[in-house]
């Protein structure tokens, strides 16, 4: 995924992966899927700045049409962003379901392994 995502970046499309944030989170996966929805949250965000692939004329001639049009296009997308906001929200709490899932197995095996511990002790005294 980090091949596919720098090859994008190489290509100049404008996106830039973000690293994860090292928090301290246990279990497989949980940093690369933390590091994909903090891309996407600050991909989300409004633009407040041109593209460097649209310096091209007439738009790298007023600064104020730049502005309009990034200005247009914060009004006509605003209801997805807050779409996009919202299932970013939604994925932070099902990662954080699903962390606090996969501790609570991890703790239910160790504790299964201690009552077989038990259980081979008792067997093998009778």
């Amino acid at each position: 995924m980090s091949r596919i995502q720098q090859e994008v970046a190489k290509r100049g499309v404008g996106f830039e992966p973000l690293v994860y944030d090292g928090e301290a989170h246990e279990g497989p996966g949980f940093g690369s899927i933390e590091a994909l929805i903090n891309t996407a949250q600050a991909k989300a965000e409004v633009r407040t700045q041109w593209s460097a692939r649209f310096q091209v004329f007439p738009f790298n001639r007023s600064a104020w049409l730049q502005r309009l049009l990034l200005n247009a296009l914060a009004y006509l997308f605003k209801d997805q962003r807050h779409v996009n906001f919202a299932a970013i929200q939604a994925l932070r709490e099902v990662v954080a379901l699903d962390r606090d899932l996969t501790q609570r197995v991890r703790q239910l095996e160790r504790e299964v392994r201690l009552l077989e511990r038990r259980i081979e002790l008792l067997e093998f005294r009778l």
